[in-house]
């Protein structure tokens, strides 16, 4: 029988750790009974029963039905409600062999856990009130951080900064909607227009709000990477470039032209943000078919790009595919490449001069391009504004929804009040707003909300 995350609560078990071999494997268990069922597998039952909460229990984990010792474990006893999921817990840490989790996991099932679904401790910390569903999202989001940047905003996500953000902007829609709604039950003679309902202070939280659905952009960013393309024609360096800003040999590197026919993408973190660098095939008219569609491809994603990295060879000097270029992306970073050749040209203003072949002028060209993505990053991954605390960014396509669906029923709100709607029009219209932001933490969700957050979630988280 499939189970749902809404069915029957029952006692769960996941491996909370990645599979496959290394030092500590954690096998998590959660819920009812779950103290019970698992010190029926453990060496020393009744130290396991008595043990206070927060405390480790040495020995080893037993097949109940032929008491064969599986691995020698440290039992950590959680009791609810001051666990992470609200419920009785243990969990085991155990040696990180794949043959030990695998028995071990058999043996938990068969003593009576149930595995548990993707998210499932999550949602039950959510369930219990340990946490709510903007909090929630931002474990998924930590867990997934690939740069320092991207760590940072999901642990003040994850710290509250947005659960404290919404609530307060709920909290001022909830008054201004009580206020509707007294007005309302003073008689009919009130409800006609909204006569007396001050829309100064909506209008200042509708500012606020557009802020935060705003920093979508930069949330996403940290989320996914930023996506810079290497550009320029062939054998301007990008691929020694490219290569060069990864630390490792990706793109192949020769000097016949038109050795890149595709385009060549890869993770690096600099200064804390996090890059899908792309090498791209070298820009010219070109000599078959497959070549042409590899300059076609490459022409597409620099034009999406969030930024462009187009080298110019120094030694050949700026061409008419380079102008041409630079003029249709005036925002490029432009990189003046091989500056370890006597033949090399001085590089024209507005140029970083670099060499791909030793690396002299790197730590030049990072500063510049951590400089130009700053902005998009939410101007730099550790920055504060005016030495306070830095907002908080929205990263969840769904929170930017829900913001989005708030500010239009504020902009209704404000419309009909200006045009002299009633108050029932007015309280419809606030209680949306209200409602949509409820849904950013989990005060108001569904069963499919429910599912599709949590469903992408780690099992054992």
């Amino acid at each position: 029988m499939l189970r749902s995350y809404l069915g029957e609560p029952m006692p769960i078990v996941a491996l909370a750790t990645p599979p496959g071999e290394s030092a500590i494997s954690v096998i998590r268990t959660s819920g009812p009974g779950a103290i019970e069922r698992a010190a029926s597998c453990f060496s020393r039952p009744a130290a396991l029963l008595a043990a206070p909460g927060h405390t480790l229990v040495h020995g080893e984990l037993v097949d109940p039905v032929s008491g064969e010792p599986l691995d020698e474990v440290l039992a950590a006893v959680f009791r609810s409600p001051r666990s992470a999921t609200g419920e009785d817990g243990v969990e085991f840490s155990c040696h990180g062999s794949p043959a030990v989790v695998r028995r071990a996991l058999s043996v938990l099932e068969a003593a009576g856990f149930a595995p548990a679904l993707p998210g499932e401790y999550s949602f039950r910390a959510f369930m219990h009130g340990k946490t709510d569903l903007a909090r929630a999202e931002a474990v998924q989001e930590l867990v997934r951080a690939r740069s320092d940047g991207a760590r940072a905003e999901a642990l003040r996500r994850l710290e509250g900064g947005l659960s404290r953000r919404i609530a307060a902007a709920r909290s001022r829609l909830v008054d201004a909607l009580a206020e509707v709604q007294a007005r309302l039950d003073y008689g009919e003679d009130e409800a006609e227009a909204g006569d007396g309902f001050d829309p100064a202070p909506l209008r200042e939280l509708r500012a606020s709000l557009a802020a935060l659905a705003g920093s979508y952009a930069a949330g996403r960013m940290h989320g996914e990477g930023a996506r810079v393309v290497v550009a320029g024609r062939p054998n301007a360096g990008k691929s020694s470039l490219f290569n060069l800003l990864l630390r490792e040999e990706r793109a192949i590197v020769a000097s016949e032209p038109g050795t890149t026919r595709d385009w060549i993408e890869a993770g690096v973190e600099l200064e804390g943000m996090y890059l899908r660098l792309v090498d791209t095939a070298g820009l010219r008219d070109a000599a078959s078919e497959i070549e042409a569609e590899g300059v076609a491809r490459s022409r597409r994603l620099a034009g999406e790009a969030d930024l462009a990295l187009y080298v110019v060879d120094g030694v050949a000097g700026l061409r008419s595919e380079d102008e041409a270029f630079l003029r249709e992306r005036p925002d490029a970073l432009a990189v003046w490449n091989k500056i370890d050749s006597a033949a090399c040209r001085p590089a024209p203003e507005g140029f970083v001069p670099v060499s791909a072949a030793d690396g002299a002028g790197l730590a030049a060209l990072v500063s510049s391009l951590a400089g130009r993505l700053a902005s998009g990053f939410g101007a730099g991954p550790f920055a504060v504004r005016g030495g306070a605390e830095r907002e908080v960014l929205v990263a969840s396509a769904r929170q930017k929804s829900l913001l989005d669906e708030s500010l239009a029923a504020i902009d209704s709100c404000l419309a009909e009040e200006k045009a002299g709607a009633p108050l029932d029009a007015l309280a419809l219209e606030l209680g949306a707003a209200a409602d949509a932001l409820g849904e950013i933490t989990g005060e108001i969700a569904s069963a499919e909300v429910f599912e599709a957050v949590f469903s992408r979630f780690c099992v054992g988280k």
